[in-house]
């Protein structure tokens, strides 16, 4: 149960380029960073990268590719079982290029201001069970909280961050004391902004056995297919 509980919870911060909220009132800037980011979209080759304290892996993602995401470093008959099929769940599941301003970004819940000033605005927003992939965390998808900037000049998202509040028992004997997940964007050769580094921190506890998870992904050295 640790092991489905952890990957739930690590499934819940880490799909912030699927995120499909209901619908609500968002900004006239966010509803124009998205349609910019829809209209010059590209399937994009790149290098992908994933830090853990149990993975350092090197791949590739080439969407015409078979597979489209390929093990670069360490070889994949250097993986023991668990981690080819770890790897090999990634490869199933990865999209390509994740965009900041995505579709979904159009969608989410409960959108407030919390600062701004000339250059960029700070909102808020609530996740909801229909802004996350994964089956299994959308159950606690409401101790969630998210904040996304937006740049003001060719209207675009820069940076979100999805966090816990505060700890929560997401099942019986399973504690999670911290959950924050922060995506820096940069600018990809079409002017728009994708998920270049992906920062996420899941802390608590299950079973009796703490358990502390970090795990960095990067994308970088985007090329036109």
């Amino acid at each position: 149960m640790f092991r489905i509980v952890r990957a739930a919870t690590i499934a819940a911060v880490a799909a912030f380029a699927s995120l499909a909220a209901a619908q609500n009132a968002v900004p006239a800037l966010l509803m124009n960073a998205v349609s910019a980011t829809q209209a010059a979209r590209i399937d994009y080759a790149f290098d992908f990268d994933l830090d853990t304290s149990k993975q350092n892996w090197r791949a590739h993602y080439d969407p015409a590719g078979s597979p489209r995401l390929r093990l670069v470093q360490p070889r994949r008959d250097e993986l023991d079982g668990g981690e080819r099929r770890a790897f090999d769940r990634l490869a199933e599941d990865i999209e390509g290029v994740s965009w900041c301003a995505s579709e979904y970004m159009g969608r989410i819940a409960d959108v407030r201001l919390v600062r701004e000033d000339d250059i960029s605005a700070v909102y808020s927003f609530q996740p909801t069970p229909e802004s996350i992939r994964s089956e299994q965390a959308r159950r606690f998808a409401n101790r969630l909280r998210g904040e996304f900037t937006l740049t003001r000049a060719s209207p675009d998202i820069s940076r979100v961050r999805i966090f816990a509040p505060q700890s929560f028992e997401p099942a019986p004997f399973v504690r999670v004391d911290e959950i924050n997940i922060v995506v820096a964007c940069q600018t990809a050769p079409n002017g728009r902004r994708y998920a270049a580094e992906t920062v996420s921190t899941v802390r608590g506890s299950a079973l009796g056995q703490d358990f502390n998870e970090r795990s960095v992904q990067r994308a970088h050295n985007l090329a036109a297919p």
